[in-house]
């Protein structure tokens, strides 16, 4: 019985030596990282983002970790002026879509996990039959995580448009507050279809914005949120109020337990300054008619108050780090936070007649009609499961290597019309395969490194 208990420790002693590192409190990357270190810093000068922090892990140890560029190309942001700061690693970021895997995805699947929730599901079960009318009856959440629900991609009109009505777009300054909740709903409850359930891949941020209201209700319905855990602004006491369960449940099940510590929607007005800008909505006169920085970008978002499925996350390279770090090495912890089980049947792609798609998340499958996302991991394996988010975030994860990066930039800053952000991915993370091919005993995990050859 002994020897038996030493083992055990000794297991969760190997285990815990595993588990993802405390933060660095200086950069890493020596010379041999310099592919890397070029790489980043060209497409400042090509102006494909004012700045940027790049992050590269294998299951043991962070490889490289820094941060290059300013908040913006010249002008001081509002909130620092008269400085323009440099690109710090705890510099905050505003995820856009990278927010679908961080937040809902990663709900849904702890649901699933647990048993709580089966991924065919009607959607019209958990949230009414309301949500059933226009066709929208036979959509699961399986075909949301797929995005072929048969939404359009966007909400039409979109909830920052005068033409949908929320009571803030009649002001030349909306602010962001949870006035439009209801009837944001109500759209949602009477969106229709572009196609039929299932049959064709169109990327939506309405599939998303409907898993934020599932995971919302599952999380009241299960208990494990109450009135008292809401943001009391967002409880506005409507139908639409499974938006501020969503966000408690985040926040309490999974960034407090991951110990992602700078994740949140809506950041306070105490941390906007160390937020990265996104668009100088000034020259675009869009929508918000401001320098964004502290609050989302996305104008559907930002109409919803904040909080949404598709857009609204903050974060930092470090805590997606924690997450992807948990997603990839499930084994890595006494106490995993999802199975590998479950977090290899949500990183592989689902259905490759239709798209290189996983569940929530993308694949870098070229072979597929969507490309991998043209290929933004760069040659990174098929297996690549990631994401990317409008204002240039990014996470890849090669399975094959072990080896994952987050990549996050300002690329919208001071407007979205930029083109060159695939492009910069695809160098990036190309350049990242350079250094580590160069010496895989060094760079890939020692019981995994033969995975180069195979």
């Amino acid at each position: 019985m002994k020897q038996f208990l030493y083992l055990v420790v000794i297991v969760l002693v190997f285990k815990c030596c595993l588990c993802a590192v405390p933060h660095p409190k200086r950069e890493i990357g020596d010379s041999n990282w310099s592919p890397v270190d070029n790489a980043l810093n060209q497409w400042i000068k090509n102006f494909a983002y004012p700045g940027c922090v790049a992050l590269v892990a294998n299951e043991k140890e962070i490889l490289y970790f820094k941060a290059f560029g300013n908040y913006t190309y010249g002008a001081p942001p509002p909130l620092n002026a008269p400085n323009n700061p440099p690109m710090e690693l705890d510099t905050i970021f505003d995820l856009a879509s990278c927010t679908k895997v961080t937040g809902a995805t990663t709900a849904i699947a702890q649901f699933y996990e647990r048993g709580e929730l089966d991924l065919n599901t009607k959607v019209e079960d958990i949230l009414g039959k309301q949500f059933g009318t226009n066709g929208k009856d036979q959509i699961s959440v399986l075909n949301c995580l797929l995005h072929n629900a048969g939404f359009p991609p966007d909400p039409d009109p979109n909830y920052w448009d005068p033409l949908f009505g929320c009571p803030e777009t009649s002001q030349t300054y909306p602010q962001e507050n949870f006035s439009c909740q209801t009837k944001a709903w109500n759209g949602l409850m009477n969106q229709t279809l572009e196609n039929p359930v299932g049959s064709i891949y169109v990327y939506s941020d309405l599939s998303f914005i409907t898993l934020m209201h599932v995971v919302g209700k599952l999380a009241k319905e299960n208990n494990y949120i109450t009135v008292s855990d809401l943001i009391p602004e967002c409880n506005t006491g409507g139908p639409g109020v499974t938006q501020c369960y969503f966000e408690a449940y985040l926040r309490k099940y999974v960034f407090e337990t991951l110990g992602m510590k700078q994740t949140q929607y809506l950041p306070p007005n105490s941390l906007w300054s160390k937020c990265a800008t996104t668009e100088n909505d000034t020259l675009s006169d869009q929508y918000q008619n401001i320098v964004i920085q502290g609050q989302v970008s996305d104008g559907n978002a930002y109409a919803l108050g904040g909080i949404a499925g598709h857009a609204g996350l903050f974060s930092t390279a470090y805590d997606l780090y924690l997450l992807t770090h948990h997603i990839m090495f499930p084994d890595s912890y006494a106490q995993p936070f999802l199975n590998s089980t479950t977090t290899t049947f949500f990183t592989t792609e689902y259905n490759h007649t239709q798209s290189c798609r996983a569940l929530g998340w993308s694949t870098n499958d070229p072979t597929v009609v969507d490309e991998g996302w043209n290929l933004s991991c760069g040659n990174f394996s098929a297996k690549t499961w990631t994401h990317i988010g409008y204002t240039g975030t990014q996470i890849c994860a090669d399975p094959n290597l072990d080896v994952f990066t987050v990549f996050l930039t300002n690329r919208v800053y001071p407007i979205a019309a930029n083109d060159q952000m695939n492009s910069a991915r695809r160098s990036f993370n190309n350049a990242v395969l350079e250094v580590v091919n160069s010496d895989p005993s060094r760079y890939l995990s020692s019981s995994l490194s033969s995975k180069k050859d195979k």
